[in-house]
């Protein structure tokens, strides 16, 4: 077992939360979890990435992409124990989750962000810091781009309302999910908190006021829930939480 510390690649921090990606967010808070040693590169384009997709990391020399497969590779080559104990029935249950998170929520969080009510917000934090001749360019090429994917994807052949009547019904689900808490899993904090969490500050703790953060901000359980794993683990973040 290595103990060499790893290069975790990620956006850089945006709109008052740790990551506005929630994979980002999602794995450095498991490699906090699992107490594996890590330095923080910041990157804005994927090119480079193994599967052109951010986050990946770089762990011994070896390019790794997808949260996903990262957490299985360090969960075997660090023998992390995070989520040890755990019935068949309840790591089931995580998958379903992660389901619900990673393709149904997290597409809703992107049309809201892009094509429904977070865009000044997103556009204002992502491209205001590039020279002001390209910006126009580049606002229109992302959205442009990111249209495209939601289309493929699914969620933009719906219309704005249809989309946000799935939101809630999702994120009251994952609020009946959580519960009192204070975990998925009750009292300890597993690999499955990492997703909700990395989902749930883009929605309850970040710096826009849309449809979709109102949503999630109505549901008091979710909105305890992020506080307290970002003040445990992001005290630098607690205020704006």
């Amino acid at each position: 077992m290595s103990d060499q510390p790893i290069t975790l690649v990620q956006f850089p921090r945006h709109l008052g939360i740790p990551n506005a990606s929630p994979f980002c967010a999602k794995l450095e808070l498991w490699l906090k979890l699992a107490e594996i040693p890590f330095e923080i590169k910041e990157q804005v384009m994927p090119n480079s990435a193994p599967k052109k997709k951010i986050p990946w990391i770089i762990d011994q020399g070896v390019n790794i992409g997808d949260s996903t497969l990262i957490i299985e590779h360090l969960t075997k080559t660090r023998e992390v124990k995070l989520d040890e104990g755990l019935t068949l029935k309840e790591l089931g249950l995580d998958q379903a989750i992660v389901a619900l998170l990673e393709e149904r929520i997290y597409w809703q969080l992107v049309y809201d962000r892009w094509i429904g009510g977070g865009w000044p917000g997103i556009s204002a934090a992502f491209f205001s810091s590039m020279p002001a001749i390209v910006q126009p360019f580049m606002r229109a090429f992302a959205k442009r781009m990111v249209r495209r994917q939601l289309w493929e994807q699914g969620t933009a052949r719906h219309g704005a309302d249809e989309v946000y009547a799935m939101a809630s019904r999702d994120l009251s689900a994952l609020a009946a999910i959580v519960g009192k808490g204070p975990y998925v899993h009750g009292e300890t904090i597993r690999s499955i908190d990492c997703a909700v969490w990395g989902t749930l500050i883009s929605l309850t703790q970040v710096e826009l006021d849309t449809p979709m953060t109102r949503a999630a901000r109505s549901h008091d359980n979710l909105v305890a829930y992020a506080d307290r794993i970002t003040r445990e683990y992001f005290p630098d973040f607690a205020a704006s939480a």
